[in-house]
């Protein structure tokens, strides 16, 4: 079986920390010129295109290239991205990707590795130390860094600062906590109208997601060699599904409907965010970009009245879910320097705080800790407090990891509604991703 080597991008590297303030760069004349030229980008639409769109046109200026952007939900973005390299299509100059796609996008031979590119670069411009490392590695596969990390999230819990004040309460820190805060708040004559948790439970790749975001939280881990700052988490794909830990993750979620809105059941990612930001609920945990949704006060119940804390666990002390966006060349692109030339435009460091302060989301170090970001986006504390304990690797990122997470996702969706008992469910999902495993050549 094939190992993925991590060591270099291992998020307990501590190599954030050293991340200096890389120097602005002059790029008047140092960008080619597109007088005529059209630059197409593909994203998925979460609220960080909204702050690529509002940045891009800062290279038109410089090159006179003109950027388009088209944006896509997840799983049409996945099978869009993935058909056009089956069929060597051009259209697309950038390509934006989830971190957990890559090894399934390399293997299929749709990107275009950066790292020759980056080595001819000025280093202050690439500033790669200047990534956080967990974000840095969601880019890296294979000790080669294929793309640049642009839009990196975190997993957060939010919380709703109006209504834990006049409760005289705290931000829950353990699984424990979080359960008590939310039968708390859920149907309390004082806070009417609001249910106390939602979470990602929808059937398929929601739900699966979110179990891959909490087991570790959880103190379990989903395979044998996948440990916190394992070199290699590949090395032993033996799937732990059914492990004590997962079962009693899975029974929570369960659990935790019962301090949800009708219809929790089947929440994803816009119900959740939309249901907080319209103050329904009292917490959620959710990715650190759609912040955003509830900071909107022209949609938003609850702008200027919510923070953020560190990812709730078993113990208290978190592993951060990392994810988010990887910006890459389409490997059938036929304008790749002007492609390149736009994408380490758009990373540097001094762009990127543009964009964040346009509502994107930090994936530098320098921009996390930057005062300004700081004062306009006060989760950005957070941020930079959960990238120093994350783990790269809190989600699968080798081929068929669409797959392998839908199918769990199933499974624990059957559990939540009831469907299953959550120790049949992971039995079921623990063979079924066995058999996924040994037919890729995964596992032995």
């Amino acid at each position: 079986m094939k190992h993925w080597m991590l060591a270099s991008i291992s998020a307990l590297s501590l190599l954030a920390a050293s991340g200096a303030r890389a120097e602005d760069i002059d790029f008047k004349g140092k960008l080619g010129s597109y007088p005529s030229g059209t630059l197409k980008v593909i994203s998925e639409s979460d609220p960080y295109v909204d702050a690529i769109k509002a940045t891009k046109d800062g290279f038109t200026g410089l090159t006179g290239a003109k950027v388009d952007v088209d944006a896509y939900g997840y799983d049409a973005l996945h099978e869009k991205e993935l058909l056009g390299c089956s069929q060597s299509d051009s259209t697309y100059d950038v390509m934006l990707i989830d971190g957990i796609w890559i090894g399934e996008f390399v293997e299929a031979g749709c990107l275009d590795p950066a790292e020759d590119r980056i080595a001819k670069e000025d280093p202050k411009l690439i500033a790669w130390n200047d990534y956080t490392p967990s974000g840095a590695g969601q880019a890296t596969w294979e000790d080669k860094r294929y793309c640049l990390p642009v839009a990196i999230y975190y997993e957060m819990l939010f919380y709703r600062t109006d209504l834990f004040d006049k409760a005289g309460r705290n931000p829950p820190k353990t699984f424990d906590e979080v359960k008590e805060a939310a039968k708390f708040f859920t149907n309390n004559k004082d806070f009417p109208g609001v249910s106390g948790y939602a979470m990602n439970n929808q059937r398929g790749a929601a739900a699966g997601q979110q179990y891959f975001e909490w087991i570790f939280n959880a103190g379990g881990s989903p395979w044998k060699s996948n440990v916190v700052g394992a070199k290699d988490a590949y090395a032993d794909m033996t799937p732990t599904l059914t492990s004590p830990e997962s079962v009693a993750l899975v029974q929570f979620f369960k659990d935790m409907t019962k301090f949800g809105p009708p219809g929790v059941e089947a929440y994803a990612w816009d119900e959740r965010a939309n249901a907080f930001a319209a103050g329904k609920l009292a917490m959620i945990n959710d990715w650190s970009v759609r912040a955003q949704i509830a900071n909107d006060p022209k949609s938003s119940q609850i702008a200027g009245k919510f923070a953020s804390a560190l990812m709730p666990s078993v113990s208290g002390k978190p592993v951060p879910p990392v994810g988010g966006w990887v910006m890459c060349l389409n490997a059938h692109g036929k304008q790749k320097d002007m492609a390149w030339n736009f994408m380490k435009w758009f990373a540097s460091p001094q762009v990127h705080k543009q964009y964040t302060m346009a509502g994107g989301t930090a994936s530098r170090v320098s921009t996390l800790q930057d005062p300004e970001v700081q004062a306009k986006f006060p989760w950005t504390k957070t941020i930079d407090e959960s990238q120093k304990t994350a783990w790269t690797e809190v989600r699968p990122r080798v081929t068929g990891t669409f797959q392998l997470i839908d199918t769990v996702g199933v499974d624990v969706n059957k559990a939540i509604i009831g469907e299953l008992t959550p120790q049949a469910a992971m039995d079921d999902a623990n063979a079924k991703v066995t058999d996924m495993l040994k037919t890729s050549g995964l596992m032995k």
